[in-house]
């Protein structure tokens, strides 16, 4: 009994599998061809603009660091001017010691 019914389901499988495997190859290939084609084609698309909107972003970007580069230096000058103000503070001054102010 255990043969007789498995002969008849394993025919049925070799016919299904192959017309299962078939038809969602060709279901993924004809559908979903497309839509990846139009995916890509808009993210292509939303990359960034053109060329001249690019160039000011980068012209912005440059001037940024620009300005952000001057605030530093003057931000150290400013933390120099202070380690010499301490530095003349914490030393003795040379009248100090002979009472004049």
């Amino acid at each position: 009994m255990g043969l007789e019914i498995l002969i008849p389901i394993f025919g049925i499988m070799i016919v299904l599998v192959p017309v299962i495997g078939l038809t969602t190859v060709f279901t993924l290939r004809l559908g979903g061809k497309p839509f990846v084609e139009t995916l890509a084609r808009e993210l292509r698309g939303s990359g960034g603009g053109s060329s001249t909107e690019l160039h000011f972003k980068v012209q912005d970007l440059a001037e940024q660091v620009e300005a952000l580069s001057a605030e530093v230096h003057l931000l150290r000058s400013g933390q120099d001017f202070d380690k010499k103000l301490l530095e003349l503070h914490e030393s003795p001054t040379p009248n100090a010691s002979i009472g004049v102010r």
